[in-house]
């Protein structure tokens, strides 16, 4: 009796089965799942990306001076090298060599050195100079190196073979540099960020109201070394 029960029950489960499976098939299949912003903002190419990116960017940055020089809207773009052979504490004294130069006296300082890397800059250079007057549309007369950094890389490794069996490892060191080029417009006036600045600018400081401020009469000089000392002491008065 049970056997037979449990017969009943199988075939009725496979005659279910075979109704759902005939209902699906006749069924308009489902629509496919909507494709997000994101991922068609990535099918695109990277080329057209960049371009809408330069196209849609004016290059123009507010930079913020010291107290009492307001602030100035500048053109700046920001340059980076892939990694080529050589040391970064060498590079370093490139990079403070010229930091702050115009670029195109930067271009001329590495045409004369003597340094292995100073052609890779120079063309690095030449490079940034054509890409900020094409891409943000900055003067080249103006343009100088606000910033120059010097970035590691990976490491090289080189079997260094020696006598009686041994070896050793030689370290081949990659470094990259990173540009910061702005360009300077001395006929902007600044804008000043508050009153104190406004009034620092015009040249009239109001007096402050403290009890006990007043300027100091004495201004500190330095000490004047041609006098001859009379009477020096073993150890120092101080």
């Amino acid at each position: 009796m049970l056997g037979l029960i449990r017969g009943v029950a199988r075939r009725a489960a496979t005659a279910a089965r075979a109704v759902h499976t005939s209902s699906s098939a006749g069924a308009p299949p489902p629509p496919p799942p909507a494709v997000p912003k994101r991922a068609e903002a990535s099918a695109s190419s990277a080329f057209d990306v960049a371009q809408s990116e330069a196209a849609q960017s004016t290059g123009l940055i507010q930079v913020r001076g010291r107290l009492g020089q307001g602030t100035t809207q500048v053109r700046e773009a920001t340059f980076k090298t892939d990694n080529f052979a050589a040391s970064p504490r060498k590079l370093r004294m490139i990079a403070n060599q010229i930091t702050g130069l115009p670029i195109g006296e930067a271009i001329r300082q590495m045409q004369f050195s003597a340094k292995k890397a100073a052609r890779v800059i120079r063309s690095s250079l030449e490079w940034a100079q054509q890409a900020g007057a094409r891409e943000r549309e900055m003067d080249p007369a103006n343009m100088f190196l606000k910033v120059v950094r010097v970035g590691k890389g990976r490491y090289g490794k080189k079997l260094d073979i020696k006598g009686r069996g041994r070896t050793g490892l030689i370290r081949k060191p990659t470094a990259h540099l990173m540009y910061v080029v702005q360009e300077k417009q001395p006929d902007q006036p600044p804008v000043p960020r508050n009153a104190i600045e406004r009034a620092l600018m015009v040249g009239v400081l109001p007096k402050r109201r403290v009890k006990g401020f007043k300027l100091a009469k004495n201004v500190w000089t330095p000490l004047d070394e041609r006098k001859p000392v009379i009477n020096p002491k073993p150890f120092y008065n101080w």
